[in-house]
């Protein structure tokens, strides 16, 4: 007996943007069709101007792609007013950022329930039931009264995945969400995270350039030049991703070389790297 695949809780399909400054075509995503499977977390990584950052931000209706369709579970964004667009991100999406983007004036609390008060609205008493566990959760229970220059990165961090879980989203967004913390505040941060895809069942896509927090995803996909290239389902670690990203790297120096006329040098493994500092 076939068991049919979860429908997907978001979906590209033949989704392409070009920018177009100064009248020069910047092909960013090239007919990019994809799924991500609910209550699993989700990392992509690419080389620098891969498209990564443009996948996610279409992804989540930050940006309108110039072909193609965007879904969120099975309602079609693509051609949305702003104003329809807008209340889809503050009831569907949640958004974890590198900069945390709390406001600095409010306390802990007061930013965790932002997105109810940007909706014109007040908890109900089974979202303010949710809410509390949330911040228990997450350890936040002694610094509600706090504001945000008073607590550090790790805890900044974790009120902003507060915040991004309050109204209960059918998808959560990090982009870079370790990328201002410490070792270890990155580490309690991404445990968090996989908690909430094993307990909680939120699905999670995560842009990152750092192979220890894609090796907490379920899935990790590889972009290159604007179109995925490769994934990771099975046997996710840091040294096969770092492997993977690479040889991506490689390939892409080889084509520039290639289009500047330039030599190009052989592709060294990490414990090559490691043994020669990085030397050719």
């Amino acid at each position: 007996m076939t068991t049919a695949s979860p429908t997907p809780i978001a979906q590209l399909r033949n989704v392409s943007k070009i920018f177009d400054p100064d009248g020069a075509a910047l092909v960013a995503l090239n007919q990019v069709s994809l799924d991500i499977a609910p209550a699993r977390l989700t990392a992509v990584m690419g080389p620098s101007g891969s498209g990564k950052s443009t996948l996610m931000h279409i992804l989540a209706g930050l940006d309108r792609p110039s072909s193609g369709t965007v879904r969120i579970g099975e309602r079609e964004i693509t051609a949305l007013h702003e104003d329809e667009l807008t209340a889809l991100r503050r009831r569907r999406i949640g958004f974890v950022f590198q900069a945390f983007n709390l406001v600095p004036t409010l306390t802990v609390r007061e930013n965790i329930v932002l997105p109810f008060e940007l909706d014109d609205r007040r908890p109900n008493a089974d979202e303010r039931a949710w809410i509390s566990s949330i911040i228990k959760r997450l350890g936040l229970d002694g610094r509600l009264k706090h504001r945000p220059s008073e607590i550090s990165g790790g805890q900044q961090q974790r009120t902003a995945i507060a915040r991004a879980l309050a109204t209960r989203p059918d998808i959560l967004f990090a982009d870079e969400p370790t990328g201002n913390l410490d070792g270890r505040s990155g580490r309690e941060v991404m445990a968090i995270m996989s908690e909430a895809v094993r307990e909680l069942g939120q699905s999670i896509v995560l842009v990152t350039h750092d192979p220890i927090v894609a090796a907490y995803a379920d899935r990790v996909v590889f972009i290159a030049d604007g179109t995925p290239v490769s994934e990771l389902n099975d046997s996710i670690s840091a040294e096969v991703i770092a492997q993977t990203m690479l040889d991506l790297d490689a390939k892409a120096e080889a084509a520039e070389n290639a289009a500047a006329g330039t030599p190009q040098h052989p592709v060294r493994s990490p414990q090559y790297a490691a043994e020669t500092g990085g030397r050719r």
